[in-house]
């Protein structure tokens, strides 16, 4: 009977879409869900009997999530897919700086973002290769209930195969905690937060065309890019609500300081950079006799000065992506 426990992802950047390559890094992840699914095409002819008539295959899909905690050295590829490639920088020995601008062009005139193969090993006899695979969304939170900060992607990807496994080589870095993280409002350190969720939903759509096969062709926009924030709160005072009624858009940033990298004086760090963070909703409710807090959600919006709506700096002992 097969386990979880002996699963394992692996992935690899692809140079061409769709075109599989196999697993360099392995994700340590908690979950995922990527399946493939095949439509059903149902002939609409009358038959003379009351039964459906009969089905044809149809398109293969493929999409799901992968949800885990992160670790500063492999989450630079989910980066690289959901935001673009990074400009990197080598800081010292054996220490590096990926900044990750969101990118306004495409990775190629079918495919949006750096497509990758991913390889999910389920302890079956082979493994799931998923050729093609972009990250739509990408997600990460962190608070006082969820003290591993956490990811989740969301994927599409083009085909499927089954392929012997790899041997996985885990990441053995130390993981971003809640007690690493500083969150900065309107210039002003906040602590008043007790858990923060950002990311990024990139509105890709998978589409099919008469290229002779049951596939997805291409993964393409359908839809503008946003930056979803939500940030729970316990309040001291309406400060930040009054900048919700007056609809300010505010410079925020978010920085996880992790542990030294190869025992030197650099740390793994991830710093998200907001110029314009929107409230779009803050409401403030007794629902109790405790301490009254709040759900905000709000977005971060495209600066044209910055030339960018969010950006993540990424430190860590990894080369490139």
């Amino acid at each position: 009977m097969p386990f979880g426990v002996l699963a394992h992802i692996g992935l690899a950047p692809e140079t061409t879409y769709g075109e599989p390559v196999s697993a360099a890094d392995y994700i340590r992840f908690a979950s995922e869900s990527i399946n493939e699914e095949i439509e059903q095409v149902i002939s609409e002819n009358i038959m003379g009997v009351v039964d459906e008539a009969e089905s044809h295959e149809g398109l293969h899909s493929i999409s799901g999530d992968i949800s885990g905690d992160v670790y500063p050295n492999v989450i630079g590829h989910l980066l690289r897919s959901a935001f673009g490639a990074p400009v990197t920088t080598q800081l010292s020995p054996g220490v590096y700086q990926h900044v990750f601008t969101p990118v306004q062009d495409n990775f190629s005139s079918v495919c949006a973002l750096p497509p990758y193969t991913l390889e999910v090993h389920r302890d079956f006899e082979k493994a799931f290769q998923y050729a093609g695979a972009v990250v739509n969304e990408l997600t990460f939170s962190f608070g006082t209930d969820t003290k591993i900060m956490q990811f989740t992607a969301a994927i599409i990807a083009k085909k499927l195969a089954l392929i012997n496994k790899t041997t996985p080589s885990l990441e053995t870095t130390p993981t971003f905690m809640w007690n690493q993280g500083t969150i900065t409002l309107d210039g002003q350190a906040n602590s008043d937060l007790t858990t923060v969720e950002f990311g990024v939903n990139n509105n890709l759509e998978a589409r099919a065309t008469l290229d002779g096969t049951k596939e997805v062709s291409r993964v393409l926009r359908n839809g503008a890019r946003t930056f979803p924030i939500s940030l729970t709160m316990e309040l001291k005072d309406l400060t930040e609500y009054n900048k919700f009624r007056a609809q300010n858009e505010i410079p925020a940033k978010i920085e996880m300081i992790g542990k030294a990298i190869n025992g030197g004086t650099d740390k793994y760090k991830l710093t998200v950079e907001i110029p314009k963070l929107r409230y779009n909703s803050f409401p403030i409710n007794v629902e109790g006799t405790g301490a009254i807090t709040t759900q905000v959600e709000g977005s971060a919006k495209y600066d044209a000065a910055s030339l960018y709506a969010m950006k993540i700096t990424l430190v860590n002992s990894k080369a490139s992506y």
